[in-house]
């Protein structure tokens, strides 16, 4: 798996929290998935339709029901759902819904192996928006998943950005995904 198809799979805000439920042995239906996740079934819906686009979650052909659709997990999803299961138990409670539930936090923790800048974020994060990279810089660093650190050395004072113990853990984790998904 690699960027875009990271910040794909994020785009939606319950879709790893669908494959991690999915993986605990919630029914793959939209109502029991909502209510374990505390949120409504419109948004629970998209979330589970946007996996099936992605080729994560399938019709469940056994089931029969015409208004109440069941979903199971792909071979693909299956492997997805144990790494997102993995992440849930990896992440502290704090900082649980901020990466969950945000397009950009994964992608984000994805590119700081080493200490960035904020360009070289932005680069690697094309098509995120100025806007939408300094929240979630700020959120993570709120959470203290990452350090922001201002070098005055330099006019103008160059700002970079680099992972706390919190936030290696859960880029190592993030590595296996991007390394073990082709």
């Amino acid at each position: 798996m690699d960027k875009p198809e990271l910040v794909k799979l994020c785009s939606r805000t319950w879709a790893l929290t669908v494959l991690r439920l999915m993986a605990e042995g919630v029914p793959g239906r939209t109502s029991p998935l909502a209510a374990a996740a505390g949120c409504g079934r419109t948004a629970m819906q998209a979330s589970v339709l946007h996996l099936v686009e992605l080729g994560v979650l399938e019709k469940n052909p056994g089931y029969g029901h015409p208004l109440r659709a069941d979903y199971r997990l792909t071979a693909s999803g299956a492997q997805l759902a144990e790494w997102s299961a993995t992440l849930h138990r990896i992440v502290s409670p704090e900082a649980d819904p901020i990466l969950w539930r945000g397009k950009w936090s994964l992608p984000l923790i994805s590119c700081l192996p080493v200490e960035t800048r904020y360009g070289e974020l932005r680069r690697q994060l094309n098509p995120v928006t100025d806007r939408a990279l300094s929240m979630c810089l700020n959120q993570l660093g709120q959470r203290r998943l990452i350090a922001r650190r201002v070098s005055t050395r330099v006019a103008p004072p160059a700002v970079s950005y680099r992972l706390l113990a919190a936030g290696d853990r859960v880029y190592g984790h993030l590595q296996t995904l991007l390394t073990t998904r082709g």
